[in-house]
């Protein structure tokens, strides 16, 4: 199973925060406390569909939390080309002209992405990042919503995979209530996991 335009490797370290704060559908901004199981204080944070203006600040978001994210996990000349294919101008403007992109802002920050797309009969989220210093404090969560109200208003459910060994992104799934239900092998890589509500 492979994605023609993203990246897959999908989840940012520590994005995990709480989907129980509203969050928007389509281009609407949505202001919410995003709540957190973490004792830190949730950020607030508004959630959008991402827009031209957003492009450099995606980028930058990429430079600081993919390299971070897969440390330990790839190969340092496995990330570099991970960011090379899927985290330029011309990787990322396709998803933002095609609504398929909502970024979350913090006190005029942009300091969250997530990237989405059909596939098959579903709608998988293929990126999702978070500042790092904002992790686990709800702005993943604010993201992940956004998506699941998408996905609902389609009629399809949500998947989310992410590289084997990215043990917060399992973690931020598992405390959304998703399950394991497939892996793939990947040539020289570790698998993806592909994670999804419970039937």
């Amino acid at each position: 199973m492979t994605e023609p335009s993203d990246d897959r490797v999908r989840l940012g370290p520590g994005a995990a925060g709480a989907a129980g704060a509203a969050g928007p559908t389509g281009a609407a901004a949505s202001a919410a406390s995003a709540t957190s199981a973490d004792t830190r204080a949730p950020v607030e944070a508004s959630v959008r569909a991402a827009g031209g203006e957003d492009l450099e600040a995606i980028l930058e978001l990429g430079r600081t939390a993919v390299p971070a994210t897969y440390q330990g996990i790839l190969e340092p000349e496995l990330i570099e080309l991970l960011m090379a294919k899927s985290w330029t101008k011309d990787a990322m403007i396709p998803s933002i002209r095609a609504g398929r992109t909502f970024v979350a802002h913090a006190d005029g920050e942009l300091v969250g992405l997530c990237s989405f797309g059909s596939y098959g009969k579903s709608l998988v989220v293929w990126k999702l990042y978070v500042a790092p210093g904002l992790q686990g404090r709800g702005v993943g969560g604010l993201l992940l919503r956004a998506v699941t109200e998408r996905a609902a208003e389609l009629h399809v459910p949500v998947r989310v995979c992410y590289t084997e060994g990215n043990d917060s992104a399992a973690a931020f799934c598992r405390s959304y209530g998703l399950v394991e239900v497939g892996r793939e092998e990947q040539v020289g890589l570790p698998e993806l996991v592909w994670m999804g509500v419970p039937a």
